[in-house]
């Protein structure tokens, strides 16, 4: 450990040589690089946290660069993930970082998050977010959450020290469409790199141990009037019994890579389950069934053996839809993993 570099810190008691120590010797897995996650990451690693990993699947875009202060305009395209620990090797290459370069899912969601102590959940959808809590139960691990809504900031800790989780604070939506994304509401960048910068914080409390975690508390935030409140809640007796089912059976592959998906041959139903806007500005055919109008779909002319293939953007809602129609008795229903995001660009669907 490089003592020059850490020497503010070692002059706070809070911290000080065997707290440094111990920061060092922690591993954080830090879950989506965007407005959240690019302060909370330079931040943890300035802070000297010894092992960070980065998930993230998402490419760089120029509607990204104000708030996500890791990028520039020359990396618009690129993978997050890769420039981010090059930035942030720039900044203390004093510790080790981990690229994971794709979007987390229910079938590598668990391995992902094993070996690090503490996870961040630093992305903007709430199907994302359901998934990481729920893993991080069944792993056992302490969750960092951040969110933000235009100049509203919100942060809380779950799962430390056998602290309420995210499904005793929120109820789960019944569809991604219920709750927008910071792409579609806008964010003030100031919100979220104050929030970012805070996660990190409950980050390093965590690692020491110390008594002022939020657990059991969410702190908000409005950016423009500096009001801060902070609302206790407790724990739910259901919320981690619903956790640990989501992983407690193993089911026939629901995924299908985007090499497979373009194998579909006749018989096969290609139904996009994103919103109107997004399938005005991009699809690759098919019909086109919002995911919350998917209940009413008729099912009844289809057998037991029909093929569903559905797409979203990113996989998250596809593979929600395909859920449901397995859950009606559909086995072949399948979802486009990782959605036409990382879908091959020279697959069409005639």
């Amino acid at each position: 450990m490089n003592n020059n570099y850490y020497k503010s810190h070692l002059k706070l008691d809070f911290i000080a040589l065997k707290g440094q120590q111990a920061l060092n010797k922690v591993s954080v897995l830090v879950i989506g690089t965007g407005g959240l996650g690019c302060p909370c990451l330079t931040a943890l690693a300035s802070s000297g946290i010894g092992n960070i990993g980065l998930a993230d699947g998402d490419l760089i875009s120029s509607s990204n660069i104000s708030r996500q202060t890791l990028f520039n305009y020359a990396h618009t395209g690129k993978h997050k993930t890769t420039i981010a620990i090059t930035a942030l090797r720039s900044r203390n290459p004093l510790i080790f970082y981990q690229e994971h370069c794709f979007f987390v899912t229910e079938e590598n969601i668990l391995p992902l998050i094993e070996p690090y102590d503490i996870v961040v959940d630093a992305t903007d959808n709430f199907q994302a977010r359901y998934l990481i809590n729920d893993a991080c139960i069944v792993k056992g691990k302490p969750l960092v959450y951040g969110a933000i809504f235009q100049t509203e900031g919100h942060l809380t800790v779950f799962n430390y020290q056998n602290s309420p989780t995210l499904r005793c604070l929120f109820k789960e939506p019944e569809a991604d469409e219920d709750l927008l994304s910071c792409a579609e509401s806008g964010a003030y960048m100031i919100s979220t790199n104050i929030i970012g910068t805070m996660m990190a914080n409950e980050v390093i409390k965590i690692a020491l141990e110390h008594e002022e975690v939020l657990r059991g508390k969410l702190l908000s935030f409005e950016a423009l009037s500096l009001n801060t409140t902070l609302t206790h809640y407790t724990a739910d007796p259901f919320s981690k019994a619903k956790s640990y089912s989501r992983f407690s059976e193993i089911t026939k592959a629901i995924e299908l890579t985007a090499e497979d998906f373009s194998r579909q041959s006749s018989g096969i139903m290609l139904i996009d389950v994103r919103t109107n806007a997004e399938r005005k500005a991009q699809h690759i055919g098919g019909k086109h069934i919002p995911l919350q109008e998917l209940e009413q779909f008729d099912l009844t002319a289809f057998d037991a053996n029909q093929h569903f293939y559905f797409y979203c953007q990113t996989g998250l809602r596809s593979l929600q839809a395909a859920k449901k129609l397995r859950a009606k008795g559909y086995k072949n229903a399948f979802s486009l993993k990782k959605g036409i995001t990382n879908l091959n660009s020279q697959f069409k669907h005639t």
